[in-house]
C-alpha cells in the first residue's frame, strides 16, 4: 500500500507538471493573440466576465475539500457504498446550486455592461458573450464535479490532468484558427466553452470504469456536515485568484484589468507548476491520518514543506527578476496602456510565494478536517483583502489591490503556522518561525543581487530574455540548495534522495 502511494505521488507530480508546461505554452498563446486581435478592452471585458462567473467556483471548493476529506476513510477501507454515497450526496447538492448560478448568470448578462463600463460591445453582445462563458463553468462545477473530486482523493490527480491537457492544447488550437479566420470575440469563446464542456463527460466514462459506484436514493446530509465551513475555508483560494480583478473592474476601468491579467497570467502559471509538486500530498496526508501514522505524517510534511520551499524560491526569486522585461517583450507594439509595472509585479509575486510556502498547512487542514475549527482564518483574509485593495485602489491602482492580497495571504499562513502547532500536528511555532525567515532572507538575497544584474543588461529579444533567465536561474537555484543545507541538511536530503534516486541495479 505504502509502495502505490508513492508510486500515485510521484505519478501525478509528473503528470501535473506536464501539465502546468502545457498550460504555460498555451497561456503565453491565446491572450496575446486575443488582445492583438480584439485589443485591451475586449479581452479585459472577457477576463473580468470568468472572474465574475467564477464566484461559484467558492462553492466547488466548500464542498470540494470537505468531500474528500470524508472519502480518505471509505477510500482506506474500501467501502464502495459508502464512497457512492459521498459522490451521491455532492451531485444532489450542486444540483440546486445549478438552479442558483442559471439565475446569477441571467442577473449578470444584464447587467455587466453597466457595472464594467463596457465601451466596445453594446449591451446585446456583452449579455451574449457572458452567456457563451458560462457554459464551460457550468459544465465544470455542476456536471464533473463529484467525479473530480473521487479522483482527487484517490490520488488520481494525474487523470483530471490528463483530461485538462488534451482540453487546453484543443481549445487553443481552435482559438488560433478562428482568431485568424475573422471570426467574432463571441464565436471564439463559444468553442472554447464546448470544447472544456467536454472534460466532465471524460472524467465520468474513466470513473465509471474503474469505480463500481451505485445509486444511494438515502439522502444523509451529515456526510457533508461541514460544507458551509469548507465555503469559508476555501475562501483565500476565491479570493486571491478573483476578488482584484472584481475590485478592478467595478473602481477603475477594463484597460487596468488587461494590464492585470498579463501580470497574473505569468504569476499564476509559476504557480501552477510549483503547486505541481504537492499534487496528491492531501490525499497522502488525509491517508495517513485514516491509518493513524502519525509519525510518518509528521516526516512526510517536513519533506514536503523543504520541497515546496526548495521549488518555490527558485521558481518565484526568477519571475520577480525577469517578469518586467517579459511584459516589455510581451506587449511590445500594444500603446492602449502602459503595461510596465514593477512594483504591481513585486507584490503580485510576493503574494504568489507566500501562497505556495503555506499550501502544506492548508492542504493538513483540510485532509483533517478541520474546516469549522479554522473558519476565522478565512474570513479573516477575505476582510483584509477586500477592506485593503477597495481603500487603496483609488489611490494606488493595481498597485493598492497588490497589497490587499498579500496582508491576506500573509495573515492566513500566520494563522496557520499558529493553529497546526497546537491541534493536528503539535509543532513547535519557532520551526515554523525559523524557516520562513530563512525563506524570506534567501528570497532577498537573490532578488536583491539578480536584479542589480539585470538592471544593466538590455533585453531585446526572447532569445536574450531566456539566455538571462537561464543565468539568474542558476544563480538562484545554488543559493537556494546551499542555503537549505545549512539550515535543513537532514529535510533536503531526503527529498533530493527521492527526486533523483535510481533504482537499484
Amino acid at each position: 500500500m505504502k509502495d502505490q502511494r508513492e508510486r500515485r505521488a510521484k505519478l501525478n507530480i509528473i503528470v501535473s507538471l506536464l501539465g502546468q508546461f502545457v498550460t504555460l505554452a498555451c497561456g503565453l498563446i491565446v491572450p496575446r493573440l486575443l488582445i492583438g486581435q480584439f485589443g485591451s478592452e475586449a479581452y479585459g471585458a472577457t477576463t473580468s466576465i470568468s472572474q465574475f462567473l467564477a464566484y461559484i467556483t467558492l462553492l466547488e471548493a466548500g464542498i470540494g475539500g470537505v468531500a474528500r476529506s470524508a472519502l480518505y476513510k471509505p477510500l482506506a477501507d474500501g467501502d464502495m457504498r459508502q464512497i457512492s454515497a459521498v459522490v451521491c450526496e455532492i451531485k444532489r447538492f450542486f444540483r440546486v446550486i445549478g438552479y442558483i448560478f442559471a439565475v446569477y448568470v441571467i442577473m449578470l448578462a444584464c447587467t455587466f455592461q453597466r457595472i464594467a463600463d463596457v465601451r466596445c460591445f453594446d449591451w446585446l453582445s456583452t449579455a451574449a458573450l457572458v452567456v457563451v462563458i458560462s457554459i464551460s463553468t457550468f459544465a465544470q462545477y455542476f456536471i464533473g464535479i463529484s467525479y473530480a473530486v473521487l479522483l482527487q482523493a484517490s490520488q488520481r490527480t494525474y487523470i483530471t490532468t490528463v483530461i485538462s491537457m488534451a482540453a487546453t492544447v484543443l481549445n487553443t488550437m481552435l482559438i488560433v484558427v478562428l482568431t485568424t479566420h475573422g471570426f467574432s470575440l463571441i464565436i471564439v469563446k463559444l468553442a472554447s466553452s464546448v470544447v472544456f464542456a467536454l472534460k466532465p463527460l471524460a472524467m465520468w466514462v474513466y470513473v465509471r470504469k474503474h469505480f463500481q459506484l451505485v445509486h444511494v436514493k438515502e439522502h444523509n446530509p451529515q456526510l457533508l456536515a461541514q460544507k458551509w465551513n469548507g465555503l469559508g475555508q476555501h475562501l483565500a483560494f476565491f479570493l486571491h485568484s478573483n476578488t482584484d480583478i472584481a475590485v478592478l473592474t467595478i473602481l477603475a476601468n477594463l484597460a487596468t484589468v488587461a494590464v492585470y491579467s498579463v501580470y497574473n497570467m505569468v504569476v499564476t502559471q509559476i504557480q501552477n507548476v510549483t503547486t505541481s509538486f504537492s499534487a496528491g500530498m492531501e490525499a497522502i496526508f488525509g491517508d495517513m491520518l485514516a491509518k493513524k501514522e502519525m509519525d510518518l505524517l509528521k516526516r512526510t510534511f517536513s519533506y514536503y514543506e523543504t520541497l515546496l520551499s526548495v521549488i518555490s524560491l527558485i521558481l518565484f526569486s526568477v519571475t520577480a527578476v525577469m517578469i518586467v522585461p517579459f511584459v516589455k517583450l510581451y506587449t511590445k507594439g500594444i500603446t492602449d496602456v502602459n503595461y510596465i509595472q514593477p512594483a504591481f509585479a513585486f507584490l503580485l509575486v510576493i503574494a504568489s510565494l507566500l501562497y505556495c510556502l503555506r499550501i502544506p498547512y492548508h492542504a493538513l487542514t483540510i485532509a483533517a478536517g478541520h474546516f469549522r475549527q479554522t473558519q476565522f482564518a478565512a474570513y479573516g483574509e477575505a476582510f483584509i483583502n477586500i477592506t485593503v485593495s477597495v481603500i487603496l485602489v483609488i489611490r494606488c491602482g493595481l498597485v493598492g489591490v497588490a497589497i490587499g492580497t498579500v496582508l491576506a495571504v500573509l495573515f492566513r499562513f500566520f494563522y496557520y503556522i499558529y493553529y497546526l502547532s497546537k491541534n493536528i500536528f503539535f509543532r513547535e511555532v519557532s520551526i515554523s518561525a525559523k524557516r520562513f525567515g530563512v525563506n524570506g532572507l534567501t528570497f532577498a538575497l537573490i532578488v536583491i543581487g539578480c536584479g542589480c544584474f539585470v538592471s544593466r543588461i538590455r533585453i531585446s529579444t526572447y532569445v536574450e530574455w531566456v539566455a538571462c533567465s537561464a543565468v539568474v536561474g542558476l544563480v538562484s537555484a545554488l543559493t537556494v540548495l546551499i542555503s537549505m543545507y545549512l539550515f535543513y541538511r537532514e529535510d533536503l536530503t531526503p527529498v533530493l534522495n527521492k527526486v533523483f534516486r535510481r533504482k537499484s541495479r
